[in-house]
């Protein structure tokens, strides 16, 4: 954490612990939802740091999971990215 007098930028958080989280299912209004490319994912955890719902954790190996409850779809995990293995695409309803 910063304070007020040292200069820098901050980006993203890490959730530590997710058996705290509360607040709002935003799920049902989302209109696009990330996709995953396991096959170019590397378990680097940006997604994970990024999102603001922190809607994504990770698995044994650091590959992300998505709870798809708290997943608003604003597509910063797949902006944040480096090797585009997650892709934004159109929500189906069921």
């Amino acid at each position: 954490m910063l304070s007020h007098t040292e200069e820098g930028v901050v980006k993203g958080m890490i959730v530590i612990s997710k058996k705290n989280k509360g607040g709002q299912f935003v799920g049902n209004w989302r209109v696009r939802r990330p996709e995953i490319d396991y096959d170019k994912c590397t378990g680097c955890r940006l997604c994970a740091g990024y999102c603001p719902e922190a809607a994504v954790q990770s698995d044994e190996e650091g590959k992300p999971e998505i709870d798809w409850r708290f997943c608003k779809g604003c597509g910063i995990c797949a902006n944040e990215c480096p090797t585009g293995a997650i892709t934004m695409v159109k929500e189906v309803s069921e």
